[in-house]
């Protein structure tokens, strides 16, 4: 339990805040980034996240340990959304990689023993 208390107005600001957020979130859908969607998307969505780990679940007030903790969880969370980048970004590499090896086939295909023909 946190051992300071806050006061509802903090609450308040908070929340306007993610109101605030919700809003850019929306007006930055019609805006054409390029390739910069994604990356102002995931900003504002990690600044919502922070904001209601730290004021409404209170991690603010809490101790180091529950620091440590919750930052475990967004360091997790970074490494999920680079391994899963990383695997976008790699996919053409695989077909360019196979095309010499299946004489000249673009996939391989795999034949199922079990509907094979005597």
């Amino acid at each position: 339990m946190p051992t300071e208390i806050v006061q509802p107005k903090v609450y308040l600001r908070t929340f306007a805040l993610l109101l605030l957020l919700l809003v850019l979130t929306v007006g930055a859908n019609f805006i054409n980034l390029g390739p910069f969607n994604v990356a102002a998307a995931l900003t504002i969505s990690i600044a919502k996240a922070a904001l209601i780990i730290l004021f409404f679940m209170e991690v603010r007030y809490s101790k180091p340990l529950v620091w440590l903790f919750a930052s475990a969880g967004f360091i997790w969370l970074l490494l999920l959304l680079i391994f899963t980048e990383t695997d976008y970004q790699t996919r053409g590499w695989s077909a360019q990689n196979w095309r010499g090896g299946t004489n000249g086939q673009d996939h391989v295909e795999f034949n199922n023993p079990a509907s094979a023909k005597p």
